[in-house]
């Protein structure tokens, strides 16, 4: 098969398909597998808190690493270089820090089966509401915007019209993740993860060569596309990084897999694996960005589009359809993370509200989890099909919750004296802050995140002193002795 895109002529050989067709089928498979370990509703949320190292590890990994790398990061270093990668080398700086305090003590929490019952159980039932409204929002709008990657992909590289991509794409994800639940996603991401090594390298290492070496590209690219840091630039990488934080503490696609843990050593040490993971991908992603300028030239029209495009121009018959294949692992390996994590969220903790679900039957709550998850995938395809309008508003939800609970988050992981009144008052003046910022435009240049932050902590401080907790509610750690007092 053959497509034109401008000037360019894309072929598609009968190997490259065989390779996507194997690739696609056997994510299904997986998921068809992943359902014999399912015994109950733990087992779809949680994967029954029994995942080892070797699968933990690769599913945060592959989860971080999602359409904003492959294609909007990509994007950016084609037109700045090396600099803009920095979300994803900010990654690794978020990995350590969640290894270092979160991990443990959120494996420890056995009493929460997600982050909005940890907060529930930390601080109190309105912490959980908040918490669990928005992270079900943020995570369906995420999943969407996974899908939406995905229907491009097929787009650009295949010649498909851009919904039919997306319904093929939704209907590989929904049904590997609504089969296997959890653990469907976890041993998909451990393929995935190398498939996308061996896509990344197989491109990275052709455009290479065809750009006449390393040296070569050092050499002929623009002043300062080989500078991680460019002059008056710093403030800017440091913002990276304090957004980069809360992005991953306050993402339920990760913290639910943190939970899934068999230990909470497990759980610490897979936090440093995946942080050295994003090390390949920190070089990778921005170098494909430099490639795509060297061999496409500095005119492309959507410079997110770098990535299929310089998959579809210089890769070889049956390379082609490895690389087409890892971009596509990217982006499943996330879009089935988001999904599981919302019907978590949904049912653990917003159907309290109108059913006792907690007095169902295990294999009720199981039926009610997976035919949720089949419910919120045709939701997140036709929004990704008819209604991408809705995304905007739906990505408010992840503004007021990064804003709104992050440093409660920490507090309670960190102080045993936050208390309940200072948490839900931090909650709503951060989300607050953070929203007329965002509405203003970011007065002085600063994301929402900034006064949302400061505003956040002198309230919680302030706020629990006044009106401390009557009796403990610390669940994070088993040390309450380890925290500041």
């Amino acid at each position: 098969m053959e497509r034109r895109d401008g000037k360019r002529m894309f072929t598609i050989g009968s190997l490259d398909w065989i390779v996507i067709a194997a690739y696609m089928l056997g994510m299904v498979a997986i998921g068809l597998f992943a359902g014999r370990k399912l015994k109950g509703y733990e087992d779809h949320i949680l994967s029954g808190r029994q995942v080892p190292t070797h699968y933990l590890a690769p599913g945060l990994l592959t989860t971080q690493i999602g359409a904003g790398s492959i294609i909007g990061f990509v994007g950016l270093s084609y037109s700045i270089g090396y600099s803009g990668g920095w979300w994803i080398i900010s990654n690794i700086v978020t990995f350590i820090v969640l290894g270092l305090i979160g991990a443990k003590p959120l494996r420890e929490a056995i009493g929460s089966k997600t982050l909005p019952e940890w907060f529930g159980n930390r601080y109190n039932e309105k912490s959980r509401l908040f918490t669990s409204i928005t992270i079900a929002i943020a995570e369906i709008a995420f999943t969407t915007g996974q899908i939406v990657g995905g229907g491009l992909l097929f787009s650009v590289l295949l010649g498909w019209d851009p919904k039919i991509g997306i319904f093929a794409f939704s209907i590989i994800v929904v049904t590997y993740t609504v089969l296997g639940g959890l653990w469907a996603v976890f041993i998909t991401d451990f393929v995935q993860m190398f498939v996308m090594f061996a896509g990344v390298t197989a491109l990275i290492a052709v455009g290479v060569m065809d750009t006449g070496g390393i040296t070569n590209l050092i050499k002929t690219s623009p002043e300062g596309y080989f500078t991680l840091v460019k002059d008056g630039q710093i403030s800017t990488v440091i913002a990276q990084i304090l957004y980069a934080i809360p992005a991953i503490f306050c993402s339920f696609d990760i913290i639910q897999k943190i939970m899934s843990a068999k230990s909470p050593q497990v759980a610490r040490n897979s936090c440093y694996w995946a942080a050295g993971g994003v090390v390949f991908f920190a070089i990778t992603m921005p170098l494909i960005g430099i490639l795509g300028y060297h061999i496409l030239g500095p005119n492309v029209e959507n410079p997110e589009m770098i990535t299929p495009l310089l998959i579809g121009t210089i890769l070889p018959i049956g390379l082609k359809g490895l690389a087409i294949s890892a971009v596509l692992a990217t982006l499943m390996s996330s879009a089935s993370a988001c999904l599981i994590a919302a019907s978590a969220v949904i049912t653990n903790d917003i159907c309290k509200y109108f059913v006792n679900f907690e007095k169902l039957e295990e294999k009720r709550k199981l039926s009610i989890n997976i035919w949720l998850t089949l419910f919120l995938g045709v939701i997140s395809w036709a929004i990704a099909s008819f209604y991408d309008k809705a995304m905007g508003n739906m990505e408010l939800a992840w503004t007021a919750l990064s804003c709104g609970a992050f440093i409660p988050l920490i507090a309670g992981l960190l102080w045993k004296k936050a208390s309940s009144a200072g948490a839900i008052s931090s909650m709503l003046t951060g989300a607050l802050t953070g929203m007329i910022w965002l509405f203003n435009d970011n007065p002085l240049g600063w994301r929402p995140i900034i006064p949302a932050y400061i505003v956040g902590i002198l309230v919680l401080v302030l706020v629990s002193v006044l009106f401390p907790n009557k009796t403990g509610n610390y669940v994070g750690s088993r040390n309450q002795e380890d925290l500041v007092g």
